[in-house]
């Protein structure tokens, strides 16, 4: 019988019992022939390569260089395995060996030896690897199974290398980054967006365009910057016809006054041959655009009709120049007068305020002379139509303070405020009015008119 040794197929080490697994490494043990170096199952009694018996385990031999090793052709395994039966004296097959213990099991504290000449019982069979199963690597890691012939397991995601801490900190401050950015960006584009249409922003560029395209004669380009109701009371013949062919420039061009849907602009215009000066021009926002509410050759067509007495086409003209520019306040008191005219004292006082107010801001053709007119309409009106004595009272007053006023305009006005004096009661006052209009009138009538006033009053003869 040839001496055989139990080795490890991981590590190599021997073991003196047949234990299934090593005690060093944990890897397989396999029961190694001495003659041939096969490796055979540790529940082998013979040899499968060469028929040897190998089941003596009296003394451990490190076997000789194997003729063949795991994994070697198929040509290397022998088509069939010749078992030998050695019968004992007895003619009695052998009890076969002990059965190995089971895994992590502590090997038996003593070993009792075969005695020489005991007869061997039949080695069970093994059965033999499928044909075209190419063997393992015997120094190959166990698997799960302890069966060296099983597929190895994938490695576990513990094993997958990870990149460095570095680069996911490197991908946050990147993302970071690009949020930071976008949102400033979005901030920034909102805030252009709201400063370039801010009414006084977006009517400014309105404004230049318009100036210099009447500085450069190109009327087309400056009519298109109308409003829609200019365009439909005036035509492109119209306003080319009515502009000056004098040169021109501008500069300073300033917000003067904002209210919501309109914007007056003030700029220094210089004429040839003339004194510079401040002018204006106004801009209202129409369908989300900034468009010039041209009003001024209508103007002039009710000017017209006023000069020739015509009265009802003036009111009918007046009435169509308002909505095209109701800060206009030329248009508004010819519609004050033409109310004034048709006797009509609740549509006189509404446009004749609206006249006066829109003069305190808004550029027109109204003289003082004009506006001096409506005050005295409307001062007639609060006193004689609408019968309110008091409100009149405040009309005289403004009156007494234009400029360079006549002695013959003075007369009439403190004779009417005396009037509304004694309306009101208000005795002291009428005869202070009657005593200062006998210094400044000079007609009989009226002369005879402050005397008439001072005999209601009971005042003493002068």
């Amino acid at each position: 019988m040839s001496n055989a040794a139990i080795l490890c197929t991981q590590c190599g080490a021997a073991s003196a019992t047949p234990l299934s697994q090593c005690a060093k490494c944990g890897g397989k043990n396999t029961r190694v022939c001495g003659g041939c170096g096969f490796q055979n199952s540790l529940a082998k009694n013979y040899c499968d390569k060469c028929g040897n018996p190998i089941s003596d385990l009296g003394t451990v031999v490190a076997p000789p260089p194997p003729t063949a090793i795991p994994g070697a052709p198929k040509s290397d395994i022998p088509a069939t395995v010749v078992k030998h039966i050695v019968k004992g004296p007895l003619g009695k097959k052998d009890p076969p060996p002990p059965a190995a213990p089971a895994p992590g099991a502590l090997p038996p504290a003593k070993m009792k030896a075969v005695e020489p000449g005991a007869a061997l019982g039949p080695a069970p069979s093994a059965p033999l690897p499928v044909a075209g199963r190419q063997a393992r690597d015997q120094f190959a890691a166990p698997s799960v199974s302890n069966d060296p012939w099983s597929a190895v397991a994938p490695p576990q995601a513990d094993d997958v290398p990870k990149p460095p801490r570095w680069i996911g900190t490197v991908r946050r401050t990147v993302t970071v980054a690009f949020a930071t950015f976008a949102v400033v960006a979005s901030l920034v584009t909102v805030w252009y967006w709201t400063e370039n249409n801010k009414p006084e922003n977006a009517s400014h560029r309105a404004a230049i365009q318009y100036l210099e395209a009447l500085r450069a004669r190109n009327y087309a380009a400056a009519y298109s910057q109308f409003s829609e109701s200019a365009r439909k009371y005036c035509t492109l013949d119209e306003f080319v016809a009515s502009r000056d062919t004098s040169t021109w420039a501008w500069s300073g061009l300033r917000v003067d006054h904002i209210e919501p849907g309109a914007v007056l602009l003030a700029y220094e215009l210089a004429i040839e041959g003339a004194a510079p000066r401040t002018d204006r021009v106004l801009f209202v926002e129409e369908n989300k655009k900034w468009v010039r509410p041209y009003s001024w050759v209508l103007m002039r067509k009710v000017e017209e009709a006023f000069e020739k007495n015509n009265a009802d086409m003036g009111l009918i003209l007046a009435q169509a120049a308002a909505p095209v520019n109701p800060r206009d306040p030329m248009a508004r008191g010819y519609l004050c007068e033409a109310a004034y005219y048709r006797k009509s004292p609740g549509d006189t006082e509404r446009q004749c305020l609206a006249a006066i107010e829109l003069s305190r801001v808004y550029p027109s053709n109204l003289t003082l002379k004009s506006l001096y007119h409506l005050h005295a309409i409307l001062a007639d009106t609060y006193k004689n139509a609408l019968r309110k004595p008091e409100l009149a009272l405040d009309q005289f007053a403004q009156m007494l303070a234009f400029p360079s006023i006549s002695p013959a305009d003075q007369c009439e006005i403190l004779l009417a405020r005396s009037e509304a004096y004694l309306t009101l009661s208000r005795p002291g006052e009428a005869l202070s009015d009657a005593d200062r209009a006998g210094q400044l009138c000079v007609r009989s009538q009226d002369l005879a008119y402050i005397q008439e006033i001072r005999r209601k009053l009971n005042a003493p003869n002068q």
